[in-house]
């Protein structure tokens, strides 16, 4: 009987310590819920909050700050950062060569370093600097600030020291060419490591032509920091230079430039020194990767004389390229160089040049080139063969410019 009563008992038990068990749980739940739409309604305060804050910014008056301060207004709370993009290009170079005589023969030297800081200090303008190290030498290749957007007429403005406007390849450095050797004519005209780079001013205004085609007019004073062409800055050059580019279609354009400059090349500066100037290129796109092109440029300087007529100096090149991508990119090419000196018209040299680029990645190739040089004015008659590996680092890439 006793056992009877207590198997009675423990069945009706069970159920009851089961419900006891469901109710727990769902006090469990009510709980999680009630702490999930505490967190809701926090969130959504915060909401209305940020968004009360944004409509009063909104209704503010737009003051913008004075280019001269550097600190914003408090109601902004930021400040203007004024830290340049800063790059670094690096060109090593092998020359052999067939003349004995030839200083660089057989070297193997750090061809030349680049700093490049580059910042828009305002609004209006943007201010770039290059440093060069050459032979172990530091100098000022480029410093200029370019001034848009607040002159009259659209206007902008050049000042500082930079590559002068005359012809194509001595405005881009030579670390963005696609050869290692400097043509003849930038070679005997213009000079320099780098090319003719000079202090004073450029104004230019681009002309609407209504049209696709792209026209840009320069107007140049310049210091004559150049002792092949002027008296090194003795007297001041002036003069202009006209640009275009047009394209016919989708996968052809043109690129065509002429160019004045005047000053004296003498110290006294009364004996003229006039250099005219024209490059012509033209590009075919074959896709994305691939394309010709041919380019060249030419180049007569007029040097007055104290007795009897001028001395006419002439100089050319051309050249043509073709760059594919074959799981890297590449680029070969073929070039022709013919030029006299400025005053001594006496002879021409010549150069027959055959060249090739394989690029690594966008920061980084390998070119070389193969030259045959003929040179009366110091009685070369040999080949030389270059190879050069250039790098860069930082936003300003060494690239083939427009080629």
């Amino acid at each position: 009987m006793h056992r009877l009563l207590i198997f009675v008992l423990l069945t009706l038990s069970v159920p009851v310590c089961a419900e006891n068990t469901e109710i727990g749980e769902l006090k469990k739940q009510i709980e999680l819920l009630t702490q999930s739409v505490q967190q809701l309604n926090q969130r959504v305060e915060t909401l209305e909050m940020e968004k009360a804050i944004l409509s009063e910014m909104a209704a503010m008056p737009a003051t913008p700050p004075s280019p001269s301060v550097t600190k914003a207004s408090p109601a902004q709370g930021v400040y203007q950062n004024q830290n340049p993009d800063i790059s670094v290009t690096g060109v090593f170079t092998v020359k052999g060569s067939g003349d004995q005589r030839d200083p660089d023969r057989n070297s193997l030297k750090l061809d030349g370093t680049e700093l490049n800081f580059s910042r828009s200090v305002s609004p209006y303008t943007r201010a770039n600097a290059t440093i060069g190290f050459h032979d172990n030498e530091a100098h000022v290749e480029e410093a200029y600030a370019d001034i848009a957007h607040t002159l009259p007429g659209e206007l902008e403005l050049r000042i500082g020291r930079f590559l002068a406007p005359m012809g194509y390849l001595n405005r881009i450095h030579p670390h963005d060419w696609p050869f290692v050797s400097k043509p003849l004519i930038n070679s005997y005209f213009y000079g320099g490591e780098h090319g003719y780079s000079d202090d004073g001013l450029s104004l230019s205004k681009i002309i609407d032509l209504k049209s696709k085609t792209y026209v840009r007019l320069n107007v140049d004073a310049l210091n004559g920091n150049n002792s092949s062409l002027f008296n090194s800055g003795q007297t001041r050059v002036y003069g202009s230079r006209l640009s275009m580019h047009t394209p016919f279609n989708d996968k052809q354009d043109m690129q065509l430039g002429v160019n004045y400059h005047d000053g004296a090349w003498n110290r006294a500066g009364d004996l003229g020194s006039k250099i005219y100037g024209a490059d012509l290129m033209l590009r075919h796109r074959i896709d994305q990767f691939n394309r010709i092109t041919l380019w060249g440029e030419w180049l007569w300087n007029e040097r007055e004389q104290m007795v009897g007529k001028s001395i006419d100096s002439h100089g050319y090149y051309i050249s043509t390229m073709y760059k594919f991508r074959k799981d890297h990119d590449w680029h070969v090419g073929l070039s022709y160089d013919c030029s006299e000196k400025p005053g001594d018209s006496r002879f021409n040299s010549i150069a027959q040049s055959a060249y090739v680029g394989y690029w690594l990645t966008e920061n980084d190739r390998l070119q070389l080139q193969f030259r045959k040089l003929r040179d009366p004015f110091v009685g070369r008659d040999n080949n030389e063969i270059w190879l050069q590996f250039i790098w860069g680092m930082g936003p300003h890439k060494p690239h083939l410019a427009n080629f």
